[in-house]
């Protein structure tokens, strides 16, 4: 495939992205998504065969790159407390660029619970194997109460992906416009972090609407 061919299929797969984790139109069709990235249809099936076929590849794509970016700063020489803020950080700013993302997981887990097991057995590293070290001295400084890191990380990535997760309840709830909603979470990131450490975020790590 030449340069130009690679090309084309990025922008594609960026479109399809936008489409399907952005704006959440996880029904769109081969055409929307070639009226998106302004290609003939049937370079679609060119590249991906089918619709299908694309939609799984960019769910395992875009989970792979979340997943390295978390665990970039989870297997980092940073201290444990700069660890999880950067992951706080890094998981809310990813949910926020990709909204619908964490919705079409829970639905396809619920639809075809094999192809998630599938994925989820390629990782032979769990997230609370790289933290548990640093909890324990937490622990055993008294700063954090006891808890097994699998719990730790169960907490920490609910209480950053809820409100990605119920986006539409709690904006109907509490009246917030888009612009609200996003404050919201960016203001958010101090709130997990306090709760877990009883301390504000390193100042570093807070960005856009603080």
């Amino acid at each position: 495939m030449g340069n130009d061919g690679v090309q084309t299929e990025l922008l594609i797969k960026e479109k399809a992205k936008i489409l399907f984790f952005q704006k959440g139109l996880l029904n769109a069709t081969t055409q929307q998504i070639a009226d998106e990235a302004g290609v003939n249809r049937a370079l679609i099936h060119y590249y991906f065969r089918s619709r299908d076929l694309m939609l799984d590849l960019l769910l395992e794509e875009t989970l792979q790159e979340k997943k390295a970016r978390t665990r970039a700063f989870l297997v980092s020489d940073l201290s444990f407390r700069e660890k999880i803020a950067r992951f706080i950080d890094a998981v809310v700013d990813w949910g926020l660029n990709y909204p619908y993302l964490d919705n079409f997981i829970i639905s396809e887990t619920a639809r075809n619970p094999d192809k998630i097991k599938s994925f989820c057995a390629k990782d032979n590293v769990k997230s609370s194997d790289l933290i548990r070290e640093g909890l324990e001295a937490e622990i055993k400084k008294g700063a954090i109460a006891p808890i097994s890191a699998e719990h730790f990380m169960v907490n920490l990535v609910a209480m950053c992906n809820y409100p990605l997760l119920a986006k539409s309840v709690l904006q109907t709830i509490h009246g917030m416009t888009d612009a609200a909603y996003q404050k919201f979470l960016h203001e958010r990131k101090n709130v997990i972090y306090a709760s877990i450490f009883n301390e504000d975020m390193p100042k570093i790590y807070e960005k856009n609407g603080n």
